[in-house]
C-alpha cells in the first residue's frame, strides 16, 4: 500500500454548502494536488453536487485526474 496525503482540504464533511466546496477546491487546487472528498458518514449530497461543477472545470483549466 503507498502512503498519501491530500492537498487540498475542502471540508465537505461539514457541509458548509455546495459553492463553498467548490470555491475552496478551486482556490487551492495546484499542478500535483491531491483533493480529499469525503463520501461516508451520512449525507453527501453536497459534495456530490460540487464534484459534478468542479471536475469539469478543472478539466477545462488543464487539470487531468491519475491514480497513484
Amino acid at each position: 500500500m503507498r502512503l498519501l496525503d491530500w492537498s487540498v482540504d475542502p471540508h465537505d464533511w461539514s457541509r458548509p454548502g455546495i459553492s463553498r466546496i467548490v470555491e475552496r477546491i478551486m482556490a487551492h487546487a495546484h499542478p500535483g494536488s491531491i483533493i480529499l472528498e469525503h463520501d461516508g458518514g451520512g449525507d453527501r449530497s453536497q459534495t456530490v453536487a460540487a464534484l459534478r461543477l468542479v471536475l469539469p472545470r478543472l478539466l477545462d483549466a488543464g487539470y487531468h485526474f491519475v491514480t497513484p
